[in-house]
């Protein structure tokens, strides 16, 4: 099986599409946000004129309509306390003088400039006697539509006001009718009427309504340019604003807004620049992640291409192979070397590191490997040149654990060199039992000569008819389920044994679908690599 190697090849595409989200379409503007704010403050700048407009008329009516009553009451009071002639005893020609004074004093009062309201004054007695009339008017009075007008001042000075028309001859005119009591001697005489024209009111209200008219139309020309000004000004930051976000929209990231106002809307540009500012990383980020996406299919192209692309064939024997990376390129690698005499080198690797870092080393390894396999035939001179190249070259802390066989398939004899790598394992038919290869060994990268070589063994056996040899990586053994359980080499054993009849191919499979169950639903924490050899 070798699908791995070769599903690492494929690169995935990625589709764009541009679709507008809720609240994304832009809603077709109809009236400017400085025409609303002006109209809305046009409306209540007109609602206020008219409701001080209509309290000012009516306070200066209800003054004009304080002044006429006192007007009226000062009348009547002033007609009231003058000498009732008629109530006492005075010779004739006495109470005629006293008549003839007082006719003439109310006449005076009546055509006083000051005093012009005032259209007539009458007084009679308690039944009905008229002693002074149409003192202003001189022609006969008719009144209509009289109704009683309340009025505190009137009822503190006793006198009693009604509103109607005065009919003239020729003539209509609204008018104020003042009535109060004559008393002499402790005992009513008499009364006194006073009439006061109320046209001064009619002419008023007439002449404040233009006014009001004429004053608002006056604060709406003045006004309204003037609210659609500062409207302009004090919107103009929104607008700004709005345009900042249209040039970010269209991609500048790097536009930043000058609204530096000090209130909320220095607060939202602030707030916008700090937007752009991680747009601006943001997009700078997955640019960096796009990059390395194309890095690392690059890589993983290079390194499915390193992978054998087919599995040798060999008559008499049965090979199979998994290969699966962890991350996007990975650490392990195998190999199969043709060599001379008909022999084959077979190799399994773990790079300590992972990713490209692993993926490099990787590729290293591998060349050196093929270039001493070509130039050295003993499989401890291969693995000393490739330990002394790699120890030149490698970065600290990071190493290679390397099985190398050197395989002679028409006799079936295998000599094996093991740099730090896990144990092989071989299945011999002969005995029914399965036994580990590991001769001694330190991994590749880690010292430079001497050392190695010390602790370099070499390993010789035979690969007989039913036999089969497993070589792996610690991916293999060390995968984790869910809660951090490792396979263990227990379980692989048990699983080849259980599988030992089994062609090459069937082994792979069976081993490689019981550890996806084991790990169902865990993050792949190694590589793995699997290969086997099984002599028929």
């Amino acid at each position: 099986m070798h699908g791995s190697a070769g599903g690492a090849r494929g690169a995935g595409g990625r589709t764009h599409s541009t679709r507008h989200r809720p609240g994304e379409q832009v809603p077709t503007q109809t009236i400017p946000i400085a025409v609303k704010y002006a109209v809305v403050t046009a409306v209540l700048l007109v609602v206020f004129l008219i409701f001080v407009a209509r309290s000012d008329l009516r306070l200066s009516l209800s003054s004009v309509d304080r002044e006429i009553n006192q007007t009226g009451i000062l009348a009547a009071m002033f007609a009231s306390e003058t000498d009732p002639f008629w109530a006492d005893n005075r010779p004739s020609s006495e109470k005629a003088e006293a008549q003839t004074k007082l006719a003439a004093q109310l006449r005076a009062r009546i055509e006083d400039p000051a005093a012009a309201e005032v259209l007539d004054i009458i007084i009679f007695g308690p039944r009905g006697e008229t002693f002074i009339e149409r003192a202003g008017a001189g022609n006969k009075i008719n009144l209509e539509n009289l109704q009683p007008l309340q009025s505190e001042e009137g009822t503190r000075a006793g006198v009693e006001i009604q509103t109607g028309f005065l009919s003239t001859a020729g003539s209509k005119r609204r008018v104020r009718f003042f009535e109060r009591p004559i008393q002499f001697e402790g005992r009513v005489v008499g009364f006194v009427q006073v009439f006061l024209s109320a046209d001064r009111i009619d002419d008023l209200e007439r002449k404040l309504s233009s006014s009001v008219i004429r004053n608002v139309l006056i604060a709406l020309v003045i006004g309204i340019p003037v609210v659609l000004f500062v409207g302009r000004v004090l919107t103009g930051p929104i607008r700004e604003l709005k345009r900042d976000m249209e040039r970010v929209a269209q991609g500048d990231l790097d536009h930043q807004s000058a609204v530096r106002s000090h209130d909320e809307l220095g607060s939202l540009a602030a707030a916008f620049n700090r937007m752009t500012h991680q747009l601006s990383d943001a997009q700078a980020q997955e640019l960096r992640r796009l990059s390395l996406e194309r890095d690392l299919a690059i890589a993983t192209r290079i390194q499915s291409a390193l992978l054998p692309e087919t599995l040798p064939a060999i008559d008499g024997y049965q090979i199979a192979a998994y290969y699966a990376s962890a991350k996007e390129v990975g650490g392990d690698y195998y190999d199969f070397i043709p060599l001379e005499g008909d022999r084959l080198g077979i190799v399994v690797a773990d790079v300590s590191g992972k990713g490209i870092p692993g993926s490099l080393v990787m590729t290293m390894t591998r060349s050196l490997v093929r270039m001493a396999a070509h130039a050295h035939n003993r499989v401890s001179d291969l693995l000393s040149v490739v330990n002394e190249s790699l120890s030149r070259d490698m970065t600290r802390g990071m190493f290679v654990t390397l099985i190398y066989f050197d395989f002679d398939p028409a006799s079936g004899r295998l000599e094996v060199g093991r740099a730090g790598h896990n144990p092989a394992y071989l299945y011999q038919a002969a005995k029914g039992s399965i036994g580990q290869i590991q001769p001694s060994g330190i991994a590749l990268g880690m010292d430079p000569g001497p050392l190695f070589s010390q602790a370099l063994q070499i390993g010789k056996f035979h690969l007989e008819i039913g036999d089969f040899l497993v070589l792996y990586t610690d991916g293999v053994i060390e995968a984790m389920d869910v809660d951090g359980n490792e396979y263990t080499p227990e379980r692989f054993v048990a699983v080849l044994e259980a599988v030992q009849e089994h062609d090459a191919e069937t082994i792979v499979q069976t081993v490689i679908a019981d550890l996806a169950d084991h790990t169902r639903g865990a993050e792949p924490s190694d590589d793995v690599t699997l290969l086997i050899v099984k002599r028929t």
